[in-house]
């Protein structure tokens, strides 16, 4: 029982767990307020706030998590996010084309991408982090050359109170989250697709001669991350309103940081979708936060620099610990 205890505990997952509800504690205390003030932080409405932009990003961390899980890296999900917005917002507010057309297209704009990085990675052999360097430059570049430095105001022709599915538009990008992560989470468990990926993260030379086909397996990753991040990216576009070619700059870091934090190793063969999601509400959660202390707002890209050095330097330790 108590080796059982031990086991569950060592669940990177639990662990991650841990940390959320430990910042969450420490926020609350934090930030409470004098005596017959609401709490600026430990509300549901911020809890919404929160759960809506985290997953906005949440959605791409799925598919950069399953990456790295196969021993890879994926530089583009922020300017593939942008790509389909804009793309979705040319066709929906200057082409005139409804809203499904210009979402369809985003999306499948976002599909090119991930082709284009499986072919660089798989076929031409290129490292990874060149690969998806490039396709980010692309990716982007398209974008501005779209847009013109223009942005395209999708919330002009979208009727006031607009509920996509019948539900409030904060909680579309919650609840797609959750659908996909548990799909995910599934497919990568109990699918043989899975755990030919976790195969190939481990030792990619082992996974060919065991009979896995390694570079469709490669390509898939790459594909299924550039959906999931043009998914995201549709979905952002239609919430803020506005498609715009420096769309989710910088979002590169959250995205492969928390994947990371959730228990993803940048070696490859470990990680998990929901450490993923979870690794995204924890940044989520400081990046609320820190805004309501005062001199704090601008320390969230340090943190979260400091986090993913001190996790990959943890990760190392493990992995040769373990070797």
């Amino acid at each position: 029982m108590k080796a059982r205890l031990r086991a569950v505990w060592k669940t990177r997952e639990l662990s991650t767990l841990f940390v959320l509800a430990l910042e969450v504690a420490l926020f609350t205390w934090y930030l409470w307020p004098e005596s017959g003030r609401g709490h600026p932080f430990f509300n549901l409405s911020n809890f919404v706030l929160i759960l809506k932009y985290s997953a906005l990003y949440g959605i791409a961390a799925i598919g950069a998590a399953m990456v790295i899980i196969s021993g890879g890296v994926d530089l583009a999900p922020g300017a593939v996010m942008a790509l389909a917005g804009v793309v979705t917002g040319q066709l929906f507010v200057v082409q005139g084309y409804s809203l499904p057309v210009g979402v369809t297209a985003g999306i499948l704009a976002g599909l090119l991408s991930g082709i284009l990085s499986a072919v660089l990675v798989v076929f031409v052999s290129l490292p990874p982090f060149i690969a998806t360097l490039g396709v980010m430059g692309i990716a982007r570049g398209i974008a501005f050359i779209i847009t013109e430095g223009r942005f395209f105001d999708l919330s002009s022709r979208l009727p006031a109170g607009w509920k996509p599915f019948g539900l409030p538009a904060d909680w579309l990008a919650p609840i797609v989250l959750i659908v996909l992560a548990a799909v995910f989470q599934y497919l990568m468990q109990r699918f043989q697709w899975g755990r030919a990926v976790f195969a190939l993260g481990g030792n990619e030379t082992a996974a060919l001669f065991s009979g896995i086909r390694v570079g469709r397996v490669k390509a898939s990753v790459y594909i299924i991350a550039a959906l999931l991040a043009s998914l995201s990216g549709v979905i952002l576009v239609v919430i803020q309103g506005q498609g715009r070619a420096d769309l989710a700059t910088g979002y590169e870091l959250d995205i492969i940081a928390s994947a990371v934090v959730g228990g993803a190793s940048l070696t490859g063969g470990r990680g998990s979708v929901v450490g993923a999601v979870l690794g995204t509400l924890i940044f989520g959660v400081l990046r609320n936060a820190l805004p309501q202390i005062p001199g704090a707002t601008f320390y969230d890209r340090l943190i979260v620099g400091v986090v993913v050095v001190v996790i990959v330097v943890v990760d190392q330790f493990i992995a040769r610990k373990g070797a």
